[in-house]
């Protein structure tokens, strides 16, 4: 894979996690449904190619013109939103939507500890503060969408070891982090959930970050390769 193709290889991670981010941290409104009306494909068929969550994208975009059809939807969404997202667990008997709770069954746990070390690391403040604890699930997603765009920028400098310095650093976010969690917790989201949209929408989150580790396997694999060609070249 060339040095072009990497870039935007991180430029479509990088929306995909922000996407994601939003789905979670956003009131739902009509201007947000609206706005997913048209980013959303119709069909699979009109996803990329070889897209492995275009099931998933095209049910979400169903989900959203139901939506859009239904006055009392946007209320309906709301409350859901507040019962999968807000972090009010014990009155709605859901999980609240942080890493420490889901592995901990405690908040501010260790796993708050190491997620805030990891942006740290980085040089990454919290990524949302005003979503409360650092391991709140849109505030990793929203890390993740950050650190894509990193990597992208420096595919764009020619600068493939921080780039693949960068990809490495997403790796060890998914493995440490999202995956030991964020999976199960969307499978749990979606059964719970009253709306089409947030079952779409917890079931696309679960899945990104599964098909997402894959596919940073094989850019840790091409990142190496571009760095050591770039590292060959005559100055």
């Amino acid at each position: 894979m060339k040095q072009e193709e990497l870039a935007k290889a991180a430029a479509r991670r990088s929306r995909m996690y922000w996407l994601l981010a939003r789905l979670v941290l956003e009131r739902p409104d009509a201007a947000l449904l609206a706005e997913l009306d048209g980013a959303l494909p119709v069909a699979a068929d009109a996803t990329e190619e070889d897209e492995p969550l275009a099931d998933e994208v095209v049910r979400l975009g169903a989900a959203v013109r139901a939506m859009l059809g239904d006055p009392k939807a946007l209320e309906a969404l709301e409350v859901d939103h507040t019962r999968l997202f807000g972090g009010v667990a014990k009155r709605h008997k859901l999980p609240a939507p942080f890493e420490s709770v889901a592995l901990e069954s405690r908040l501010m746990g260790d796993s708050t500890v190491a997620v805030e070390a990891a942006y740290r690391e980085a040089g990454f403040d919290a990524p949302v503060p005003e979503a409360g604890p650092p391991d709140h699930l849109g505030a990793e997603l929203r890390f993740l969408a950050l650190a894509c765009h990193q990597e992208m920028e420096a595919w764009g400098a020619s600068d493939h070891a921080t780039a693949a310095t960068w990809v490495e650093r997403e790796r060890s976010f998914l493995d440490e982090h999202l995956l030991a969690w964020v999976p199960r917790h969307c499978e749990r989201l979606a059964q719970e959930a009253e709306t089409r949209f947030y079952r779409a929408a917890a079931t696309l989150i679960g899945r990104a970050c599964q098909v997402d580790r894959a596919d940073v396997a094989l850019l840790i694999e091409q990142a190496g390769r571009a760095r050591d060609a770039h590292a060959d070249c005559p100055a």
